[in-house]
């Protein structure tokens, strides 16, 4: 016959019940569902940094390469040279359109509010220079390429290979863009730089 003493250790073991059990396993998989929630969110995030980045790192690449084409083949009109304006922000010169027949362009980029833009007309005639331009170039501007944090990405130099900001001695221009996720993203900048030598610097 069992002692009392055994008799209320054996009265006293505990276990779980199964509302116990319930709740207990339904407060882990909350947790566990939590923490994979808030990992996911942070996955998707740093993804879409990644994305956002490298999006705009082709955008800045083909928008310098873009003006690169244009500003290579920068030509005189007459006898005005094929860089009008040379400022920190603005570049404006002549280039040739490549349709049949032949037009001239007078193109320019600029940057303003974050955003690289490009504004253009082209010739009304087709038989050589004086060439007639039909209105007054910077009337309409399209964005190229947005969130853009280089204020003054335009440097030139002169035949001598001396830094100029006089339009008529512009020999080569060198642009740097800098672009930047926008700030919800977070993220690096990033910068595309070339330099461009004019095929014609001088109406001569």
């Amino acid at each position: 016959m069992l002692s009392a003493a055994v008799r209320r250790l054996r009265r006293q073991e505990a276990g779980f019940t199964l509302i116990e059990l319930l709740v207990s396993m339904f407060i882990l998989v909350t947790g566990v569902a939590v923490a994979f929630s808030a990992m996911m969110t942070t996955t998707v995030k740093a993804t879409g940094r990644a994305q956002e980045l490298a999006t705009l790192q082709t955008e800045v690449r083909t928008a310098v390469d873009q003006i690169a084409s244009d500003l290579r083949q920068a030509l005189c009109n007459d006898t005005t040279l094929p860089v009008t304006t040379a400022a920190p922000s603005q570049i404006t010169f002549y280039s040739p359109d490549r349709l049949t027949p032949f037009h001239l362009r007078q193109v320019s980029y600029r940057v303003s509010g974050g955003q690289l833009q490009r504004s253009f007309q082209t010739s009304t005639n087709t038989n050589g220079p004086p060439w007639t331009m039909p209105g007054t170039l910077g009337s309409s501007w399209a964005t190229v390429i947005n969130s853009v944090t280089s204020a003054s990405p335009f440097t030139y130099e002169d035949a001598a290979g001396a830094p100029t900001t006089n339009a008529s001695l512009v020999a080569s221009a060198n642009v740097a863009l800098t672009v930047k996720p926008p700030v919800g993203l977070g993220g690096a900048s990033t910068t595309y730089q070339t330099t461009i030598a004019l095929r014609t610097d001088t109406c001569a």
